[in-house]
């Protein structure tokens, strides 16, 4: 509370006074972190951002004076198993079936030449992110360490969504039950841009060197 008191009483020239007589460690201090900044995004590993869009469409129609499944009510169906295709890949039991698909094992061991990595049922859970963009699109986003992994998972996870709707396919009675179509999923290699982590991590630099000088001011 002294410091905090102390602080707030100073004018700004005594700043720039402490600050010009501790330049080398506020200079230092600077320099730390724009380095470190740096050193993170270069050492940081490669991997590729994923994105793969599902269209839910329909095997067949039924035309019903009453409009059974098409128009609103067929809007409606549509929107109710967009967010069960979302559910489903929030799932950890349909994820580790998706990595597996892909030669990815969830304990660790490699499986068919994959990438073996060791999962939490939380990490399983969050390692793919669904979103429900519209009554019959949905997009999931996730990110590999290599480029044909992430094909590879992009290709698990439509087949894995495809047999899981097959499955409740076959417990109906008409031909008007749901289909998946997926788009070519788009692979794009992580990358940093040098300017930006130059003004943020100076930023973020000067804010730690003042504190820096301050505090260690204050207990000089």
């Amino acid at each position: 509370m002294i410091f905090f008191r102390n602080f707030c009483n100073m004018e700004l020239k005594e700043y720039l006074k402490i600050i010009k007589e501790n330049r080398n460690l506020f200079f230092l201090v600077v320099l730390i972190v724009v380095s470190g900044s740096f050193t993170f995004f270069l050492a940081k590993p490669v991997s590729y951002s994923t994105s793969l869009t599902l269209n839910i469409s329909r095997q067949g129609s039924q035309s019903t004076p009453d409009y059974k499944y098409d128009d609103f009510y067929r809007l409606q169906a549509d929107e109710k198993f967009a967010e069960t295709v979302a559910e489903w890949l929030k799932s950890p039991r349909t994820v580790a079936d998706i990595y597996a698909g892909a030669g990815i094992s969830v304990q660790g061991k490699s499986v068919s030449g994959g990438d073996p990595k060791q999962f939490t049922l939380r990490r399983l859970t969050k390692s793919l992110k669904p979103e429900k963009r519209s009554s019959q699109i949905v997009a999931v986003n996730f990110s590999a360490a290599r480029e044909e992994t992430a094909k590879k998972i992009s290709d698990s996870i439509v087949a894995v969504i495809s047999k899981n709707t097959e499955d409740l396919n076959r417990k109906q009675n008409e031909n008007t039950w749901f289909t998946i179509i997926a788009q070519d999923a788009v692979i794009v290699k992580d990358t940093f841009d040098p300017f930006i982590v130059f003004v943020v991590s100076l930023a973020i630099g000067i804010f730690a060197a003042f504190w820096t000088i301050m505090i260690s001011h204050y207990i000089k």
